[in-house]
């Protein structure tokens, strides 16, 4: 695909939304080719949609899930939409308040159990598809980190694959295929941050700009090539 101009609308949570930094895992890649850009992705957003129960803190329960972001988006078609999202999930969600779940039989979304995370992801999927019949949907599965339980990062970012696959929606496949693992404390020392005003030495979530720059764009440029 030639980028050059092109409307993208993105879906997701911090790392495409640009916690503090404002700077997230799209950014370069709109900047290098003068993309027309609608940045949907919220902070703290999860797949699994929140319930007023779930948090202590009534903003924590009010950040609109992925499905929430493409219905509350325009009905113009794009020409290219990049969604990330599970992060959060398995910070606060999987194995605590929602089952991770599995994928569903059919494609209706009366199939889908959002409360789990695949019923929820699946309706996410289904939401992009009804509203953006014919636009290219791109899943990126984002690096690995250190504060989320290898075993349960294994296993949801092997869930979402799998269901990608279902739907065709290619993978931007960071977490299995890129160089980038900042729960190598070198790796996080150099390329993630925590806040402002220093944007290194982070625990490992939020890539600064040289992390996304390094280890984002080459692969999310080789996976649009061939869309």
């Amino acid at each position: 695909m030639n980028l050059t101009g092109k409307m993208l609308y993105s879906f997701g949570d911090s790392l495409i939304a640009g916690h503090e930094l404002n700077y997230g895992l799209l950014d370069d890649l709109a900047a290098r080719h003068q993309l027309a850009w609608q940045n949907f992705a919220q902070n703290g957003a999860t797949v699994v949609p929140t319930k007023p129960t779930d948090h202590t803190w009534p903003s924590d329960n009010q950040v609109p899930d992925i499905a929430a972001q493409v219905q509350g988006a325009p009905s113009e078609q794009p020409n290219l939409i990049i969604f990330d999202g599970l992060v959060n999930d398995c910070m606060s969600y999987i194995g605590q308040l929602r089952a991770i779940g599995a994928p569903a039989l059919g494609y209706a979304d009366a199939d889908f159990d959002r409360d789990t995370f695949a019923g929820a992801f699946e309706h996410a999927c289904w939401t992009m598809r009804q509203k953006y019949p014919a636009v290219p949907i791109l899943y990126v599965s984002v690096h690995h980190m250190p504060n989320i339980p290898q075993p349960l990062q294994d296993q949801a970012h092997a869930l979402a694959t799998l269901l990608c696959a279902k739907w065709a929606f290619p993978v931007v496949d960071v977490y299995r295929a890129g160089t980038i693992n900042t729960c190598l404390p070198a790796m996080a020392d150099q390329f993630s941050y925590n806040g402002r005003p220093v944007f290194h030495g982070g625990d490992g979530t939020h890539l600064n700009k040289l992390g996304y720059q390094r280890y984002y764009t080459p692969m999310l440029e080789a996976a649009l090539a061939t869309v």
